[in-house]
């Protein structure tokens, strides 16, 4: 398998984690396992057909011919390429979709759903056009081209939980309550913080919280493989 991937330009930066392109898939390949950090997915196969299996290992794959929008995962992922031999994909940031679709994104919490019917007519247009174009420098460009022009950069509260989720991932709400963090440092009530929160990034605090720390568990696993679970 190949991977090309591109860093989003500087009005994307904020909302979109990375694209990528990947081709040479083969019937070995195991596709990606992941434990989504309130991100939002974008699968699209431009050659083949790619599934999407979403909790146990066991429950039934969801195939994907067309383009497929992943929502916020509270349970892990895997998506199978192995019938796939060219694909693209987005990954939004925690919270970056919003500035794209709304603060709805509470509603794709745990589904997968067609993204010609998230963003409308013009994505099948974007879809022919990337379908016809091999080059992954030109496929990026059309991408982010797409995503320029339906950025909401000033949607309100962004930067309020663009602010918590940096918090939580830095782990300064790891020992204080987050009621007390709701309260006096975004200064809403936690009630009201908990509703922004999953509007805007599909999970509870709490929720994404325990996946940034659970991840983080997992990277160190990866990097110190003679460390025991209980040291970690």
């Amino acid at each position: 398998m190949r991977v090309v991937s591109c860093p989003p330009g500087a009005l994307l930066r904020d909302s979109v984690y990375w694209l990528a392109c990947y081709d040479d898939f083969s019937t070995v390949d195991l596709g990606f396992r992941m434990i989504s950090e309130g991100t939002v997915d974008i699968l699209m196969p431009l050659e083949g057909q790619a599934a999407i299996t979403v909790g146990e290992s066991g429950d039934p794959s969801i195939p994907v011919t067309e383009p497929a929008l992943v929502g916020p995962q509270t349970r892990y992922s895997i998506y199978d390429t192995s019938r796939c031999s060219r694909a693209l994909g987005i990954v939004f940031t925690p919270g970056g979709a919003a500035r794209f679709f709304g603060p709805h994104i509470g509603d794709l919490t745990n589904t997968v759903v067609s993204a010609r019917d998230v963003f409308g007519p013009a994505f099948s247009v974007l879809y022919e056009r990337l379908r016809n174009e091999s080059d992954p420098g030109r496929l990026f460009v059309i991408v982010q081209e797409f995503l320029n022009r339906r950025l909401q950069p000033k949607l309100a509260y962004t930067s309020e939980i663009d602010y918590a989720i940096s918090a939580i991932r830095r782990g300064e709400t790891r020992n204080r309550s987050l009621v007390d963090f709701a309260e006096n440092t975004i200064g809403f009530s936690h009630k009201h913080f908990v509703e922004l929160f999953r509007r805007y990034t599909g999970l509870t605090p709490r929720r994404y919280q325990q996946i940034v720390h659970f991840n983080g568990m997992l990277e160190q696993n990866r990097l110190l493989p003679q460390a025991t679970w209980q040291q970690l």
